[in-house]
Parts: C-alpha cells; sequence; structure tokens
C-alpha cells in the first residue's frame, strides 16, 4: 500500500511539473501607439512592460510573469523590407504559437489582412482587437454625436470590410484603461476556449480576472491543483522521520498558497497593479484584505499557525505514523485530508477577493491610465 501511495505522489509530482513547465505562446501584432504595452500588461494583470517607451519593430519581443506559462510576443509588423511578406511567418515559426492577438486603433493594412487570412487558414485562432475603444467612444460622441453602439457598429464594420476575403467572428474592442467595461474580459475567455488541455489551463492561470466567467475558470482550475498537492502530502505522512514531514508539509503548503494566489491574481507584483488600476478608488480596505491574504497564505508564519489550527489532527498524524504497518497509511491519510481542506480554504478565500476586486474595479468605471 505504500508504494501504491508513492508510486501516486510519483504522478502528481510529474502533474504538477507539467503544469508549472507548460507554455502558452501568443503572437501580437499592432502598430505602435496602438497601445499594445498596456494591453499586455492588462492580461497579466502585472506590469510587465514598460508603458510609453518607443516601440521597435524589428524583432520579436517576449513578455511573461515568470519566464514560462502564458507568453506574449510583441511581433514586428510583416510586410516591411526586413520582414517581407513571403518569409515573415516561416522565419518567425509562427506555425509553432498557439494563438494571435491583431491589435490595432484604426483599419488593417493589407499587410495585416495578409497575415489574418494566411494564419487562419493553416488553422491558428486568431482574435482581431480594436483597442483604445474608450478613446475612439469619445471622439465619436464629441465630434459626431455617435452613441457608444454607433461607433462599436462603425469600427466593426470598417475592421471586417478590411481584412477580406476572410472577416473575423467577432471583433473585440477592449481598453487596457477600462479592462471590465468592454470586451477585454470576453476576449479573455474566448482564447482560453481555443485552446485545449493544459495549455488551456496554463492560459487561465495567468490571464486577469475581468469577468465573473473568468472567475469560475480559475477556480475550476485551482481546484484542479489540490488533489496532486494532497497526493505529494500523503507521501510527505509516510516519512518516518519526527518532524520532518510538518516541515515539507510547511513548504508544501506555502507552495500551494503561492499558487493559487498567481491564479487569482493576489501576489505581490499584482497587488501592485491592482492599487494603479484602482488609482483614487482604491478601498484602504481591500488594500488591507490583500495584505491580510499574504500574511496568512504566503508566509511561513501563517501556515504555521493554521497548521496550529488543525492540532489535534497534526497531533495525530504524529502518533499514528508510529504504529505498526498500519500507522503510516493513516498519516498519509490525514495529510492527503488536511492538505486538501486546506487548499479548497485558500481557494474560496482567494476567489472571494479577486471578486471583490473585480467589483472595485467595475465600480471604478472612471479610471486613470495604469502606468
Amino acid at each position: 500500500m505504500e508504494d501504491l501511495i508513492r508510486d501516486f505522489a510519483e504522478k502528481c509530482r510529474k502533474k504538477l511539473e507539467g503544469f508549472e513547465n507548460a507554455e502558452v505562446k501568443c503572437g501580437i501584432t499592432g502598430p505602435s501607439g496602438s497601445g499594445k504595452s498596456s494591453l499586455i500588461n492588462a492580461i497579466f494583470g502585472e506590469k510587465i512592460a514598460k508603458v510609453g517607451v518607443v516601440e521597435t519593430t524589428d524583432r520579436e519581443q517576449e513578455f511573461t510573469h515568470r519566464g514560462k506559462g502564458l507568453i506574449l510576443v510583441d511581433l514586428p509588423g510583416v510586410g516591411t523590407p526586413n520582414w517581407p511578406q513571403e518569409t515573415y511567418i516561416e522565419r518567425l515559426r509562427l506555425t509553432q504559437y498557439d494563438c494571435f492577438l491583431l491589435v490595432t486603433t484604426g483599419r488593417f493594412t493589407e499587410n495585416d489582412a495578409f497575415l489574418y487570412n494566411e494564419l487562419t487558414s493553416r488553422g491558428k485562432p486568431c482574435f482581431v482587437l480594436r483597442n483604445q475603444f474608450d478613446v475612439a467612444v469619445a471622439a465619436g460622441l464629441r465630434d459626431n454625436d455617435h452613441s457608444e453602439d454607433d461607433v462599436r457598429r462603425q469600427i466593426e464594420a470598417n475592421i471586417r470590410e478590411s481584412l477580406q476575403p476572410s472577416s473575423p467572428a467577432r471583433v473585440y474592442l477592449t481598453s487596457a484603461w477600462h479592462p471590465t467595461k468592454y470586451d477585454l474580459g470576453l476576449l479573455l475567455t474566448d482564447v482560453s476556449d481555443a485552446l485545449s488541455g493544459i495549455k488551456r489551463e496554463r492560459f487561465i492561470a495567468d490571464m486577469a480576472s475581468y469577468s465573473g466567467e473568468s472567475l469560475k475558470k480559475k477556480r475550476a482550475v485551482a481546484l484542479e491543483l489540490m488533489p496532486i498537492y494532497a497526493g505529494l502530502a500523503a507521501a510527505n505522512g509516510l516519512n518516518p522521520i519526527p518532524g520532518v514531514d510538518i516541515a515539507a508539509d510547511i513548504t508544501l503548503l506555502v507552495k500551494m498558497g503561492g499558487a493559487i494566489a498567481q491564479i487569482y491574481g493576489l501576489t505581490s507584483n499584482q497587488f501592485e497593479y491592482i492599487k494603479r488600476l484602482l488609482g483614487s478608488n482604491a478601498i484602504p480596505g481591500l488594500l488591507a484584505k490583500l495584505a491580510q491574504f499574504a500574511a496568512k497564505y504566503l508566509a511561513r508564519e501563517g501556515i504555521v499557525l493554521l497548521l496550529k489550527s488543525i492540532a489535534t489532527r497534526t497531533a495525530t498524524k504524529q502518533v499514528a505514523k508510529w504504529v505498526p504497518f498500519v500507522g503510516p497509511l493513516v498519516s498519509a491519510g490525514i495529510a492527503w485530508k488536511s492538505t486538501f481542506m486546506l487548499g479548497e480554504q485558500m481557494v474560496d478565500e482567494a476567489e472571494a477577493l479577486a471578486r471583490e476586486i473585480l467589483e472595485a474595479i467595475v465600480s471604478g468605471s472612471k479610471l486613470p491610465p495604469p502606468q
């Protein structure tokens, strides 16, 4: 039986490594000034790309949270002397990418239409964005007394015309300054739906939450990790050395808390982006809750306090493992159950906090641009 538990724990370890090492490569095209840097930061929910600097178009630039996972690649423009149409896809190895975001703040060019049609003909998911839509809405109202719906219909028609002979099923109208107000949340949901397997899980884990639907998707991914961590904890429960399994449990629980925090956008770097996004509308109580969550689940001291709250089970684990034959299995079962229960508690609290943040962002729709 102990061998079965260890074999299962090894499978859990490999599955966790597979999730942690999974990569989703998403190419982004668009002219200078189309707000790609702000959009990249909004997708991650973290300041990754510098905003307001001169963009280079001679080579691709990769952006990611932690070196793995979701990788957003700012691609050089197609149809330039350095990047002619004929060799563009092959030189940049675009067939190895998982999806593409085509960004504009105006009409797409013939070169953009070429790239869109070539990629879609090769079965690559391509999502067409008109970024800085808030600016277009303000200009439409000011200059022509057009409503938001009028501006939306006009932009969508112009973009579909410019991408002939193909036409996107949907044109996403986005604003990094107002991530919950227009189509950014829908875009991220649709991108995740276009992926499959572990790549889909990795994208959901790394994308920011701008809708209730995205929170549901994140919960499903987070809960998928619980039996994995519980399986690793069960193996710790078989450790015959007094005290070592508790130390291993603390390390494991801190890692689990960090993984859940990253999924829900509650890490320290993401805190800073949330503060910028909320601006003067930031609620001190909300920021205090972010700090409390970090102290409770992301620090060893907080995990120790949580373990003390289940002192009875911990004590049972220490005693049970010394009972011949049966003891280690009892200890492994206790480790499994306590880790799984604590993981569910982490997910519940993280989701509640992320939902409160989302509501605060929605309520503060008139936001200054995050810098």
